[in-house]
């Protein structure tokens, strides 16, 4: 009994931890991906929840309660290696624009280069990136085009607007609009 009385304390425990109003916050990044930030993107840090609008903070906390709306994390380069998108916005001033920009591991050694797949000079509010699964996808307006990913993807989004997937193919990536 006492067992199970421990369990369900710890249960709660981490109930309230994923629950945590900055899910961005408690996101690890590499060391070096954190370093490129603060020497190539200075001034710019990645997308909160708190940097969106009320009605889309609602919207993208219900089914990513624990994610990052400017962060996703997956293989989407190379299956034995991870891969960081981010949704970079100015520190100060979010109306400022927005930087897509991928950070993925070099084959040998620790460190790191960056892609910037996406950029403008002003921003949207519901502006917001995930991660995609492997896949079939079909263009939103074209069912006719449609490509096969056997690596993640990751969504650009423009929160009940439509979205592009970006996938990697042929060393470097390639998108298809996947909602409208």
């Amino acid at each position: 009994m006492l067992l199970v009385s421990g369990v369900i304390v710890l249960m709660s425990v981490g109930g309230m931890r994923a629950q945590s109003s900055n899910p961005c916050a408690e996101t690890n990044l590499p060391n070096p991906v954190l370093d490129m930030i603060r020497t190539k993107f200075s001034g710019w840090r990645p997308k909160n929840v708190a940097d969106l609008d009320a009605e889309d903070r609602e919207l993208w906390l219900k089914p990513h309660l624990n994610d990052c709306p400017g962060i996703a994390v997956g293989h989407f380069e190379s299956p034995d290696r991870l891969t960081y998108a981010l949704l970079l916005v100015p520190q100060s001033n979010l109306s400022g624009g927005y930087k897509l920009v991928v950070f993925s591991k070099v084959p040998t050694g620790d460190g790191y280069v960056f892609k910037l797949v996406d950029h403008a000079s002003a921003a949207y509010s519901g502006l917001v990136i995930e991660k995609a699964p492997q896949g079939k996808y079909s263009d939103y307006e074209d069912a006719r085009i449609s490509v096969t990913i056997k690596l993640e993807g990751f969504y650009e989004e423009w929160i009940e607007k439509g979205a592009l997937l970006y996938y990697w193919s042929g060393g470097r990536y390639k998108t298809v609009r996947v909602s409208g």
